[in-house]
C-alpha cells in the first residue's frame, strides 16, 4: 500500500509545491526582468570607436568606409539600447519620489537620442573626409566616456534595484505558499517534511539576506540619485531627510568607492542570494518527487 494510492490528496499537495516551484522558474526564464546595460557591451563599443580613431599606419587599416561602417554600427545599437531603457524605466512602478528621477532619466536618454541622430547626419554627408569621420568618432569616446556611460550606469541601476525587488518579492511568495503546503502536510502526518523543512529554511535564510542587500542598494541610490531631484521648497530638506535613511555614510566615507558601483555590486548580491533560494526550491522539488 502506497499513500499516494490511499490519499490521493497528499500527491495533489505534492503537486501543488512541484507547480510553485516550476511557475516560478518560468517567471524567471520567461524574462520577469531586464538586466541592466553591462560593462562588457560598454568596453566593446569603446573598442569599436577606438578601432574608427586609429591612424593610418596602425596594423589594420581601415578605409573612410570601413570606419563610417563601424560608427553607423555603434549608433545603432546605441539608439537600440536607448529605446530599450526608456521602454523599461517607463514600465516600472514607482512613488513620486523615485518616479522624478526616472523622468529625468527618461529625458537624459532622449536627448543621448538626439546626438545620436546629429552624428547619423554627419557621417551621412557625401563628401565627408577621412579627418572627418576620425574626428567624430573621437568626440563620440569623449561623450561616452565623459556623458552617456555614467548617465547609463545610474540609468541602469535604477532599473536593477526595482527589478531585484520584484523578483523577490516573486520568490518571497513562492516560499510562503511552499511553507503553508508543508504546514498541511504535517497535518495529516502522512510524510516525513523534515529535509523540506531545512530547504524552506535556507531559503528563506537567503531571501532574508537579499532584502538586506536590495534595501541597502536602494537607500544608497536613494541618497546619490533620487534626493538631487526633488522639488527644492521651504522645508522639504526636513522631510526628504525623514525619508532617507538615516544609517547612510556620509558621502565622504563613500568617496573611495563609486556610489552606482557599490549599488551594482549590493544588487548582485542580492540576486546571488535570491539564486540561492532558487536552487533550494529545486531540490525541494526533487525531493518531493522521489
Amino acid at each position: 500500500m502506497t499513500y499516494s494510492t490511499k490519499y490521493p490528496v497528499n500527491t495533489m499537495k505534492h503537486s501543488r509545491i512541484s507547480l510553485l516551484i516550476s511557475s516560478f522558474a518560468i517567471a524567471i526564464f520567461g524574462g520577469l526582468f531586464m538586466a541592466a546595460p553591462s560593462v562588457q557591451a560598454t568596453e566593446i563599443t569603446t573598442s569599436l570607436i577606438n578601432t574608427a580613431i586609429a591612424k593610418e599606419e596602425s596594423p589594420e587599416v581601415l578605409t573612410a568606409e570601413q570606419r563610417k561602417a563601424i560608427l553607423k554600427e555603434v549608433i545603432s545599437a546605441s539608439q537600440h539600447e536607448i529605446a530599450t531603457l526608456t521602454e523599461t524605466l517607463n514600465d516600472l512602478k514607482l512613488d513620486d519620489a523615485w518616479s522624478l528621477a526616472r523622468d529625468h532619466f527618461v529625458a537624459t536618454l532622449a536627448t543621448s537620442s538626439e546626438y545620436y541622430t546629429g552624428l547619423e547626419t554627419r557621417l551621412a554627408e557625401e563628401d565627408i573626409s577621412l579627418d572627418e569621420i576620425k574626428s567624430i568618432a573621437a568626440d563620440l569616446k569623449e561623450w561616452r566616456e565623459t556623458t552617456y556611460t555614467p548617465a547609463l550606469k545610474e540609468t541602469g541601476n535604477l532599473i536593477l534595484i526595482i527589478q531585484t525587488e520584484t523578483v523577490h518579492g516573486v520568490v518571497q511568495l513562492r516560499a510562503t505558499k511552499i511553507g503553508n503546503d508543508i504546514k498541511k502536510l504535517d497535518k495529516q502526518k502522512l510524510v516525513n517534511t523534515d529535509v523540506l523543512k531545512k530547504y524552506l529554511a535556507q531559503a528563506e535564510h537567503s531571501l532574508k539576506n537579499a532584502q538586506i542587500l536590495t534595501d541597502k542598494a536602494k537607500d544608497i541610490y536613494f541618497t546619490a540619485s533620487v534626493v538631487p531631484f526633488q522639488p527644492k521648497k521651504e522645508g522639504s530638506a526636513d522631510k526628504l531627510n525623514s525619508i532617507a535613511p538615516q544609517e547612510q555614510s556620509p558621502a565622504e566615507e563613500l568617496a573611495e568607492i563609486d556610489s552606482q558601483d557599490q549599488v551594482r555590486d549590493l544588487a548582485k548580491e542580492s540576486l546571488k542570494e535570491i539564486k540561492a533560494a532558487y536552487e533550494l526550491f529545486f531540490k525541494m522539488n526533487d525531493r518531493i518527487r522521489k
